[in-house]
């Protein structure tokens, strides 16, 4: 008789249990075997996705997922220079770049039968059918702790603030919110209002220049320089750029002026035409269940868009959530379709009031 060894017997039994049992009786199936690749942000946020939810995700479902990292205009860039053979399924971007997807044709609105996990969206995170926010900071004013934050961003115009505000350079998006709290201050109209003023708000914008010490780019980095006391006050950034520093004990914490306050929503989209859609569809609907959303909202102290997810008191401390208290905070998300058509031109003229 030939022999066979242990491990040789143990190929073979597991090659014949493999073939006698239809996929129908293997968990999840139809997607043995099946590869995705998808683009994720670069960061804390991306090296969770990388080591906490794609791994269990490719366990579940018996798959393969690949991803690359990026930030939200780069993302789309992938996605324009493949269109005519998408090599990616799943993309993350933020929401400012949801219509300028949907209007290129490189996304599709989502199948809602097939992701239950929407059930407990909330619908001013679902962007029409087009994506879903995946984790919401709060776009606002960030201080040292030593000082009393003004209660008013009207207030930031005043001389006492000579020198002592650093302002996000007009690369960045945040740079937007500030546009609208600019025209918001000289308006007296609220964001969702103001948001449409700002080509007549420059004067404001510039009026604040004797204020302003420096522009950053480099939200955690800002935040870490407040808190070293080079500057009081910072505008705008996300919350998840500066609380990181205060959970640690940093000197530096966000405020929520009368005014309101911004959303930051970090989404995903549905690649149109990309390879293996029902895989991808399904680790979507995995981005939104409910301990997926905890695990990933307690670590990056963002708040996730579904309802229904409880947090310790001392997690809730750094999110807007749920979603009486993102009103609370006065939570806006602007029209970016409006402002995608006008922000270069915005760009132009904040680099020319603030350029050294």
């Amino acid at each position: 008789m030939t022999q066979i060894s242990r491990r040789g017997f143990g190929k073979l039994v597991l090659g014949a249990g493999a073939l006698a049992a239809p996929m129908g009786f293997v968990r999840n199936g139809w997607a043995q075997g099946k590869e995705i690749q998808i683009g994720i942000w670069g960061g804390s946020q991306g090296e969770f996705v990388k080591k906490n939810i794609i791994p269990a995700f490719e366990k579940d479902f018996g798959c393969k997922v690949t991803a690359e990292e990026g930030f939200t205009l780069a993302n789309v860039g992938k996605m324009r220079a493949t269109k005519a053979n998408p090599k990616f399924s799943v993309m993350f971007i933020d929401d400012v770049a949801i219509p300028i997807c949907k209007s290129e044709g490189l996304i599709e609105q989502l199948p809602a039968a097939d992701m239950p996990a929407l059930a407990n969206l909330y619908p001013r995170f679902g962007f029409d059918g087009w994506g879903t926010a995946v984790a919401i900071s709060v776009g606002s004013m960030f201080h040292n702790t030593s000082i009393t934050p003004p209660s008013s961003y009207a207030e930031l115009w005043k001389p006492e603030y000579a020198g002592k505000l650093k302002l996000v350079s007009p690369k960045n998006t945040p740079s937007v919110f500030f546009l609208i709290v600019a025209a918001a201050v000289k308006s007296g109209k609220p964001f969702a209002e103001a948001q449409y003023l700002v080509d007549d708000s420059f004067d404001k914008v510039a009026a604040l220049k004797p204020n302003i010490m420096n522009l950053f780019d480099n939200g955690p980095q800002a935040a870490n320089e407040v808190a070293q006391g080079q500057a009081d006050i910072g505008l705008l950034e996300l919350s998840k750029y500066v609380y990181p520093y205060t959970a640690k004990g940093a000197p530096v914490t966000m405020s929520f002026p009368s005014e309101g306050s911004f959303a930051g929503n970090n989404c995903q989209v549905l690649v149109k035409d990309g390879p293996n859609r029902d895989v991808a569809v399904a680790f979507m609907n995995r981005m939104l269940e409910p301990a997926v959303q905890k695990a990933f909202s307690e670590y990056a102290l963002t708040a996730p868009p579904v309802s229904g997810i409880e947090f310790s008191p001392e997690t809730l401390k750094y999110l807007a959530y749920p979603v009486a208290e993102m009103d609370k905070r006065g939570l806006f998300t602007p029209d970016w379709e409006y402002i995608n058509a006008r922000r270069s031109g915005w760009t132009e003229k904040l680099n020319g009031i603030f350029a050294v």
